[in-house]
């Protein structure tokens, strides 16, 4: 029986072993239902520099052409999809590789100064909590479907959407610090009011901005957020029971 809401993890599209997701397969045998989220930009900047396809990027965000959006499918979706889905299985974690334009799970409406790139607009949960449903883990790549076909999506947001949509009770946004630090030390909380002004002042700088702005709309829909480290064994599961790990995110008061 499931007496809880689901937690949807937001990983990098590099490898899992050492880290907080090795506490993964007793989460679920809590009786969790975990979806994961994973980027993949080195990856795909490599493979776009291989190919000779410049990136370029507008205010932290990949600009994407035609050309930069089928090799993001085939990295993304092929790849590093994949690459995780047997990481995880090696952890002794069922998992199934999909992108949000399968289902479709994540439809979106382009953000035209970007090129191929959308903003996720509505999520349809269906082939999710299908797939939670026959035991499996869900791993999902951060394309989704909009008026063009595909479109690609920032990692961050798309996690924070799917969260949202899903019901989610925690959304957690894996990096390699111990949260948004100041003089050092992580900021235990913010409102998602708080976060720009984090950003505005220049406290929260490169990768960290998206994922505080993933978090204040998380938040904004009812989903604690945290920020967390994800090099860290037990951060994951000590964060779901309830431990002030990183940097959470969160609409209210948390008891």
């Amino acid at each position: 029986m499931r007496f809880e809401r689901p937690v949807v993890v937001k990983i990098g599209g590099n490898t899992l072993a050492g880290g907080a997701l090795e506490e993964l397969p007793g989460i679920l045998d809590s009786g969790r239902r975990v979806a994961l989220v994973h980027g993949g930009g080195n990856q795909l900047t490599r493979m776009l520099d291989t190919l000779g396809i410049p990136s370029r990027f507008h205010a932290g965000l990949r600009v994407t052409d035609e050309k930069a959006l089928e090799v993001a499918e085939i990295v993304l979706a092929g790849g590093v999809n994949k690459a995780l889905v047997r990481e995880l299985n090696a952890l002794g974690v069922p998992a199934a590789g999909i992108s949000g334009t399968d289902g479709p799970t994540l439809l979106v409406e382009p953000i035209p100064e970007l090129g191929r790139v959308g903003s996720v607009e509505r999520v349809e949960p269906r082939l999710v909590e299908t797939l939670w449903e026959g035991g499996f883990v869900p791993v999902v790549a951060p394309l989704g479907l909009g008026p063009e076909g595909a479109y690609n999506v920032n990692a961050d947001m798309a996690a924070a959407a799917l969260a949202v949509g899903l019901g989610a009770q925690h959304l957690f946004l894996l990096t390699d610090v111990d949260g948004l630090l100041k003089d050092g030390s992580p900021v235990e909380s913010l409102s998602p009011d708080e976060c720009e002004g984090y950003v505005e002042g220049g406290l929260a700088a490169g990768g960290m901005v998206p994922k505080l702005r993933a978090a204040a709309e998380a938040a904004r829909g009812g989903v604690m957020a945290r920020i967390i480290n994800g090099n860290k064994k037990g951060a994951l599961a000590g964060a779901i029971s309830g431990e002030r790990v990183g940097t959470l995110i969160y609409e209210g008061v948390v008891a």
